[in-house]
């Protein structure tokens, strides 16, 4: 039985299939002939916070949301804190669930923003960080700041306006007393969250880290300084965001596949990159790593508003990425896409749910609610595929250079075939002063002619992290034998490894960081003519930070790839 649209995801599937169809046909004009008319404006369309008029007046809208949020009872699931709490419950990262869940996630609370804030026309609005490496001045101003007089300013306080209404919430009850997976109970006993004491145990007492932050340390970012380090800098720049919009499939764009939305498994270049160094650039002091402060550093990171605009801007991308790939006839969805069908589960074939888009589609994603406050009908990670069931689309903002044009389009040019060239581990340990080391044979000519061939050139490295790490590494390409004072600036700095939240940050993680911007730089000290060196070391220790209590951090692999 064909796949038959349903109102959930057939206006994102009409455009994805639009563009689709745009680039088939354009291939049966003569060259330079116009292409089929662009489907139509969605019926809302976020706006750049700083870019636009619009965004400016958003971002009013936006705020008269928020105060209304404050000051509803914490009963009321639209309370702002009761919806940061979703994210500190439920969040994925570091797995192919992240894009989906948080384009639920900003969805819906766009809807409640839109019924609180008396506008309604209001759309979120977006932070291009590539284009404003700086925190939006908007953001300063009254509750859109964090550290406002209308948050909960210590711990004391938040836990007296929440502790009852969360211990009361619903959370932590089976429906109907029967114990099933596909609850939020059974979601929350998953990851060893089993009742409201945990819960609050993990915002205001862990010692190894809480996640609430007393004013006025809410934000780190602040007026006087509001702009980035040179690693954030790094991580949103331009080339960074067109080697992530160089992925060749879902995965790769997405972060990789895991058991469950719980588990994190890697980090694609998207969410290594800027997603993790934005967060923890704006909840640490002075934007430097060394020393986490503020909500945006973890899990009850949303309690900072800009949070959505961060993720706004995630998404964004994402729907950039789709289009791109539409248009030069490639997959935008998990693979298997092509066989769902509308059959119900008992009745659908082998093949399809033998697929990897089966398994990922029906991921439960189970807390939203909707503008009233209600618990919404859309439950699974398909739901949120595209960005047709809240009918939205963007301002045009950075990565929109990438999309193919008219004539690129109609030539559909075929993508290369992937290449990986492994490296060998040489030494594991990644601690003190001393680095890990792998080294992976390959001749810079090799990489360098990809990249003026167009391809996007990626290293990939797996730590092995046998506890929740919150530390900082800096991986160092080629570069002189004492990696002391290689920082930001340095030819022979790739990148910085940033973890971003505490559940789940364990275990084998792999972090891809795009390579082919730095190959010509990296040149010289410690490099040689058919390999290239990398290492990893803390970056308490580059800044001559020793003796500091640092997991017993191990590398375990590298390789360089090249698609």
């Amino acid at each position: 039985m064909p796949f038959i649209p349903n109102r959930v995801t057939s206006p994102s599937r009409r455009r994805i299939l639009q563009s689709a169809a745009i680039a088939a046909g354009a291939s049966l004009l003569p060259f330079g002939a116009s292409l089929a008319q662009p489907p139509a404006r969605a019926r809302w369309r976020r706006p750049n916070a700083s870019g636009s008029k619009m965004g400016v007046r958003m971002l009013e809208s936006y705020a008269r949301a928020v105060r209304a949020m404050l000051a509803l009872p914490p009963e009321d699931p639209r309370n702002w804190y009761r919806q940061a709490i979703i994210h500190t419950l439920d969040c994925p990262h570091g797995n192919w669930w992240f894009l989906p869940w948080h384009r639920g996630y900003l969805g819906w609370f766009e809807q409640v923003c839109r019924e609180l804030s008396g506008d309604p026309q209001f759309a979120l609005p977006y932070w291009d960080w590539t284009a404003e490496q700086r925190l939006p001045e908007g953001m300063f101003d009254g509750v859109l700041d964090p550290n406002h007089s209308a948050y909960a300013g210590t711990a004391p306080e938040f836990e007296a306006r929440l502790a009852a209404a969360v211990a009361n919430s619903g959370y932590w009850t089976s429906p109907g007393g029967v114990y099933t997976r596909n609850s939020q109970y059974g979601q929350l006993l998953a990851r060893n969250v089993r009742f409201d004491a945990d819960l609050m145990f993990d915002i205001l007492r862990d010692p190894s880290g809480r996640l609430f932050y007393e004013q006025p340390g809410a934000r780190g970012i602040v007026r006087e300084r509001p702009g980035f380090s040179l690693a954030t800098s790094d991580a949103v720049a331009p080339a960074t965001i067109r080697a992530a919009l160089d992925a060749p499939d879902f995965a790769t764009f997405a972060s990789p596949k895991s058991a469950n939305h719980s588990v994190s498994a890697g980090f694609g270049v998207l969410e290594a990159r800027p997603h993790n160094s934005v967060h923890r650039c704006v909840g640490s002091r002075d934007c430097n790593f060394t020393e986490s402060r503020g909500f945006m550093a973890d899990m009850l990171s949303p309690v900072d508003p800009v949070f959505f605009l961060h993720h706004a801007n995630i998404d964004r991308l994402w729907d950039v990425w789709t289009r791109r790939q539409a248009l030069l006839g490639q997959p935008t969805l998990p693979a298997g896409v092509e066989l769902r069908t509308e059959l119900p589960d008992d009745q659908k074939s082998a093949a399809e749910k033998a697929t990897d888009y089966y398994r990922w589609a029906r991921e439960p994603l189970l807390f939203f609610v909707d503008g009233k406050g209600a618990p919404v009908a859309q439950t699974r990670a398909g739901d949120y595929e595209a960005t047709g069931f809240f009918d939205y689309d963007y301002e045009a903002g950075s990565g929109e250079e990438t999309l193919p044009k008219a004539s690129s389009a109609m030539a559909r040019p075929q993508r290369v075939a992937r290449r990986v060239f492994p490296g060998s581990v040489l030494s594991r340990a990644v601690g003190g002063a001393r680095p890990a080391t792998a080294q992976v044979k390959v001749t810079a000519g090799t990489l360098e002619s990809a990249v003026e061939a167009g391809q996007t050139v990626v290293a990939n490295i797996t730590l092995n992290f046998p506890q929740a790490c919150r530390d900082p590494y800096i991986v160092i390409l080629n570069g002189p034998e004492n990696p002391h004072g290689i920082d930001a600036g340095s030819p022979f700095y790739l990148a910085t490894i940033v973890m971003f939240g505490h559940r789940g940050s364990c275990g084998a993680l792999s972090f891809a960081l795009p390579l082919g911007a730095k190959l010509s730089g990296a040149r010289g000290a410690g490099s040689s003519d058919d390999a290239l060196r990398l290492r990893v070391v803390p970056m308490h220790a580059m800044m001559g930070h020793h003796g500091m209590d640092e997991a017993d951090v191990e590398l375990v692999s590298a390789n360089v790839e090249v698609y």
